[in-house]
């Protein structure tokens, strides 16, 4: 099995920017992403603007507790590094142009499409820290499939390659990038953007055909579990602090428990300080205020999904009272939860 410890050969910088609090602007295809929280030796003590990430033609498409469609068409406008949480999930990522440096905690991929168009599979049995570098004017063309908790688990039934391979964390296959498979992504990616339930139709039966090709693919292949050693070395990865990293991890997966700042200090092995110290200067943000304005960020989508009451959104988020909530909503998003409750409504 080829070894994916591809060097990028540009100029960057070996500390990078970060970001967490990511947001999308746009229409219905063509989008910008942005980063909420960075840092910058140029702005730090400044108040920071929000930063313009990737734009292009993103895909972002769901069906249900299934499966997730991302990527798209795009061009990374920063030398940047995002960070976030990758949950329970099957993992599948098909790179057709530009450059992709992404990885799983300690398991890092650089591939560079003009050598080779690449793809992989990755199980992921547990939630993980999440980051892919960006790279300025970097063209990128891919497609990521993500498959849910819920859609493995219905679809562990015996013991051969497929089932043994999601049941083993971290574990992952290189794709043979078929004639098929190159034919499918394309399609997917020119159809992403559905306007019609004909349309949206067509888009899931596109996905359905390729995850029938990858997965006959993975089961028929004898060796499908490829080890971390096979990746590029925490070294090699720009901007990679494995302590910062499972750090915002575990917070991520305790967003909804109460977290101090002197335990998390202790989980993290640093003391108060050069925990206080560290994220501020990583992202741009104190840790409690990060983890307020992550439980906002949470609050809204339930809120935007119809879920919850602005009571009931604001008993998760911590705030005991539904007035601070709404402050707090007002000064994060620009408007209070009942306008985003009339526009669900209205919708």
């Amino acid at each position: 099995m080829e070894k994916n410890n591809m060097k990028f050969k540009g100029k960057l910088k070996q500390t990078l920017p970060k970001g967490t609090f990511i947001r999308t602007i746009g229409d219905l295809k063509q989008k910008t992403i942005l980063s909420d929280s960075h840092s910058n030796a140029i702005n730090a003590g400044k108040n920071k603007q929000s930063l313009a990430l990737i734009k292009g033609d993103l895909i972002s498409y769901q069906v249900n507790n299934n499966f997730i469609l991302h990527g798209g068409k795009t061009k990374e406008l920063v030398d940047f590094q995002v960070l976030a949480t990758a949950k329970k999930s099957l993992c599948i990522t098909i790179l057709l142009a530009g450059k992709l440096d992404f990885g799983y905690d300690d398991l890092n991929f650089f591939y560079d499409a003009t050598e080779q168009q690449r793809g992989v599979v990755v199980s992921l049995t547990r939630p993980v820290s999440f980051r892919r570098t960006l790279f300025k004017d970097n063209q990128v063309a891919k497609l990521n499939i993500i498959l849910l908790q819920q859609w493995i688990e219905h679809r562990i039934r015996c013991d051969d390659n497929f089932s043994h391979f999601i049941s083993q964390h971290l574990a992952n296959f290189e794709l043979q990038l078929t004639t098929e498979i190159l034919s499918l992504t394309t399609n997917i990616i020119e159809s992403s953007a559905p306007s019609t339930a004909i349309e949206q139709m067509h888009l899931e039966s596109l996905t359905q055909q390729l995850l029938l090709k990858v997965l006959m693919q993975l089961n028929e292949t004898v060796s499908v579990i490829n080890q971390v050693e096979n990746t590029t070395s925490n070294e090699d990865s720009i901007g990679y602090d494995r302590v910062f990293d499972t750090l915002v991890s575990y917070i991520e997966a305790n967003l909804d428990q109460d977290m101090t700042v002197s335990h998390l200090a202790k989980f993290s092995a640093m003391s108060v300080s050069s925990l206080q110290h560290k994220f501020k200067s990583t992202l741009g943000i104190s840790v409690l205020g990060y983890i307020r304005r992550r439980r906002l960020n949470i609050a809204k989508q339930q809120l935007e999904a119809g879920l919850m009451t602005i009571s009931g959104a604001a008993y998760n988020a911590g705030y005991r009272h539904p007035s601070n909530f709404t402050s707090a909503f007002k000064k994060a998003f620009g408007i209070p939860p009942q306008d985003l409750i009339l526009k669900t409504d209205h919708a």
